[in-house]
């Protein structure tokens, strides 16, 4: 080493005292965050000009850095630890509609039943599980309306039969499903589920069709609550249903897309598309006979039946979500009188059970 680099001895002694006296100091950052910045300042070691030994020592160096802590993940998938008002919502309707499925099968179903339909509806989880507390047959078949009343059905433990293995000198004898709305006069908006042709199919096959719903449903009118009138479309005819149901005046029905809109519309069993019409609240037989409205739609209104046949009557339409006419009982007086019924029951219901929100049920009877 060149004699002119080398520390004065007094300044080398100064140095090893100032680091003795040094606290170590943390990083000025979270471990996450580490910069150049956060690591503390390097003493200053230039040789002094010339020694000095009245020169004081240096005053400590204290970083200028506010310590920081990184932010934590809230990593937590524990649910609240109190219920929110929509948990305590959905457990009332629950229970509304299992006490509504336990009453209509306590009392509508015959424990030696032998053929019984099942529905689409949410509420229909319900009657089943009663009705297989209440059966008294091991033979029993269950008629299912779609897909899911089957897996109903399959995982209760019970055997399915599809609606068209069923030989034709057999009727069920009860149908249980439930309903998106129904009225005072007991008619019924069908097809939330997409499930509304083959609902109507097991509904008129028997001698009895009940519905189960929970309070919500239950309205003055149809059309007050829900929306739109579902209609069973063949996908070819969508666009020419459309503009017949414009001219019928419903205003903007829409094709139903799938949750995801991206995978297109939703199919039915059948393979048909669902069109979602709106109108505006129907009115009941009664509203007309009343002179409340034409109920033909010539004066803008439509009445329950009357709106039904129009749009069945449209090239491309399966069938339509309006439940209405005349009930099972009905029907088998009507061929006793000698009558021709189109059916053996009836698509309205002889009765519907409400769950109400304080545990009780209300029945609604034809």
């Amino acid at each position: 080493m060149h004699p002119s680099s080398r520390v004065p001895l007094r300044q080398l002694h100064n140095i090893t005292q100032h680091i003795r006296h040094q606290r170590p100091r943390a990083l000025s950052c979270s471990p996450l965050q580490l910069t150049p910045r956060c690591f503390p300042r390097p003493l200053n070691t230039k040789p002094a000009s010339s020694p000095n030994p009245q020169r004081p020592l240096p005053t400590p160096i204290t970083s200028t850095y506010t310590t920081t802590t990184a932010p934590r993940r809230n990593l937590s998938t524990s649910p609240p630890p109190f219920p929110t008002s929509k948990m305590a919502d959905n457990t009332v309707i629950e229970s509304a509609k299992r006490a509504a499925g336990r009453q209509a099968v306590a009392d509508h179903f015959d424990p030696t039943a032998t053929h019984v339909g099942i529905g689409s509806g949410t509420t229909i989880v319900y009657v089943v599980e009663a009705i297989k507390e209440a059966s008294t047959n091991p033979h029993i078949r269950f008629v299912p309306t779609g897909y899911q009343s089957r897996q109903v059905i399959v995982q209760a433990g019970l055997t399915p039969l599809a609606f068209d293995s069923l030989p034709d000198d057999v009727v069920l004898d009860i149908a249980f499903d439930g309903a998106d709305e129904v009225d005072e006069e007991l008619n019924c908006i069908k097809g939330g589920g997409a499930c509304l042709f083959q609902e109507k199919l097991v509904a008129e096959r028997a001698r009895k069709f009940v519905c189960v719903a929970d309070y919500r449903k239950r309205q003055a009118r149809l059309l007050t609550n829900w929306p739109t009138i579902p209609i069973e479309v063949a996908p070819i005819a969508v666009r020419t249903v459309q503009q017949s149901l414009k001219e019928l005046g419903s205003t903007g029905p829409k094709l139903r897309t799938t949750l995801l809109e991206k995978s297109g519309p939703l199919k039915t069993d059948q393979d048909f598309f669902i069109v979602d019409a709106p109108f505006p609240t129907l009115l009941t037989s009664a509203d007309v006979a009343a002179g409340k409205g034409k109920g033909d739609g010539s004066d803008g209104t439509w009445e329950v039946n009357q709106i039904s046949r129009a749009i069945k009557s449209i090239t491309g339409v399966l069938d339509v979500g309006i439940f209405s006419g005349v009930n099972g009982v009905e029907a088998e007086a009507l061929r006793a009188k000698g009558e021709k019924t189109t059916a053996v029951g009836g698509q309205k219901p002889i009765a519907v059970y409400f769950g109400m929100q304080d545990g009780s049920v209300q029945v609604l009877k034809a």
